[in-house]
């Protein structure tokens, strides 16, 4: 058996931003599971091997790169024979994911150095069921490798490279401001327009020229109208139930109202969509209208490509389809607009391959690679952005963030990425946007001249 479960269960914290708000419930849930999890861990490392296995379900799935334990006999065993102490690991990062009540999961992942060379990674996730009171484990799998030690890039590196270059950013969410927002529930008293400047400082801080991003309707106005980066459109569908979405009267915008908003600049994209976290295939005759309109006034479209995130309010996504997220889709939808400007949002998670399929066929969709880049392994989804530059379509990838407050994370992701040029890397962070935007030569010089004046 190889490691797809593990590989699946690190998708899972694709947990896009904004899909659904931690309520005071969740985090209870999460501290018990932490709590659980801290318990059992100190007991491993101390040799308590009765106190582990209390820590099991009887019937628990145990599965060591890939190979199952047959009974908890053997995993008592391996927890007695294991050499102690461990080593100290130099990097450790546990995150939880309540998903009810009574269940929930985590992902540890955990590096140990072998030489100045070699590192071992190893990634542990449990899936957690709370039964009469305690919360205990139903299934572990942990999958160790060894890996070559890269190159660390300093952060001075990346400044230096930086210096002049405007970035786009095609992936933002549009919402209300929250007022248990730390971040920035101090910088005005009306927390709309304090989540606003926040915002603005964060462009202002990574070289954001242009950013790309849906929400309701509401707060798309207010957005561009406070900071003209901002090239927003509605949420498509917007979603009566999620939080992030309000306010939401009705899924679909007054369609003359929508035309009139793109047709005077105040809008200029459309998206995310939501057809998967709906359950409403994007071929639904609903929507013709809006293709329609996108493709009149050529206005850029960010399709939800993945089949995350997988952590979710059940009560605001009851229809749930990830089937629905498959870009294979837009294929009936591009025969009768076939200039729809498209670009695919996380490309290299689970249809990657859908994607380099449409986007052979369609030289105007382009594509981004947010979230899985920032949470899933990068052995599992670098292979694929190369798989992306080998196939000649390289020069369609834009930069995005979609998390909330990620922005530099993800120009390092780029950054990182040592097989690429320099050229090409300031084509993703820019050019490459520009051209699928069809910006012209005045409005990129603004650009520049923007990054320019910052010194």
């Amino acid at each position: 058996m190889k490691n797809h479960l593990i590989i699946f269960l690190t998708f899972i914290v694709c947990g896009y931003n904004g899909y659904s708000q931690d309520n005071h419930n969740e985090t209870i849930i999460k501290a018990e599971i932490e709590t659980a999890e801290l318990a059992e861990q100190n007991a491993f490392k101390n040799g308590d091997c009765a106190l582990v296995l209390e820590s099991m379900e009887d019937n628990i799935t145990f599965l060591a790169n890939g190979r199952r334990a047959p009974s908890k006999e053997i995993i008592e065993k391996f927890c007695k024979s294991i050499p102690r102490p461990f080593k100290t690991p130099t990097k450790s990062q546990l995150h939880t994911y309540p998903l009810t009540p009574e269940s929930g999961y985590t992902i540890k992942m955990l590096e140990f150095p072998i030489d100045e060379t070699t590192k071992v990674e190893e990634f542990v996730t449990k899936i957690w069921k709370k039964t009469d009171g305690k919360w205990k484990i139903s299934h572990l799998h942990s999958t160790v490798k060894e890996v070559p030690i890269t190159k660390v890039t300093t952060q001075k590196e990346i400044n230096d490279f930086l210096k002049n270059q405007p970035i786009i950013d095609v992936h933002i969410h549009i919402t209300k401001g929250y007022a248990d927002s730390e971040d920035y529930n101090a910088l005005d008293s009306d927390i709309d327009l304090a989540k606003i400047k926040w915002m603005s400082k964060r462009f202002d801080d990574n070289n954001i020229v242009l950013a790309l991003g849906g929400g309701p309707m509401k707060y798309a106005k207010l957005w561009q109208e406070k900071d003209k980066r901002h090239w927003s459109g509605p949420r498509f569908p917007c979603n009566p139930l999620r939080e992030q979405d309000e306010p939401c009267d009705s899924e679909l915008p007054d369609i003359l109202e929508l035309e009139q908003l793109f047709k005077n600049g105040t809008f200029k994209s459309l998206g995310e969509t939501s057809f998967h976290s709906m359950g409403i295939h994007p071929a639904d005759e609903r929507f013709d209208p809006y293709w329609a309109l996108a493709e009149k006034y050529q206005i850029p479209i960010g399709f939800h490509a993945d089949r995350g995130p997988f952590k979710r309010n059940m009560k605001e996504t009851p229809n749930w389809n990830e089937d629905y997220a498959n870009p294979l889709l837009l294929l009936p939808i591009l025969e009768k607009y076939p200039k729809l400007k498209i670009y695919l949002m996380h490309y290299p998670g689970s249809y990657f391959k859908e994607c380099l399929e449409i986007m052979k066929k369609y030289d105007q969709i382009y594509c981004e690679i947010t979230a899985v880049s920032m949470f899933a392994p990068k052995d599992i989804w670098e292979p694929r952005v190369k798989k992306l530059f080998d196939e000649g379509l390289g020069n369609r990838l834009m930069f995005g963030s979609d998390y909330v407050g990620t922005i530099r994370k993800n120009i390092e992701i780029i950054y990182n990425l040592d097989w690429l040029t320099d050229t090409q890397k300031r084509a993703i962070y820019y050019d490459n946007a520009s051209r699928f935007l069809e910006l012209s030569e005045s409005e990129t010089e603004r650009h520049y001249n923007l990054i320019e004046s910052k010194k």
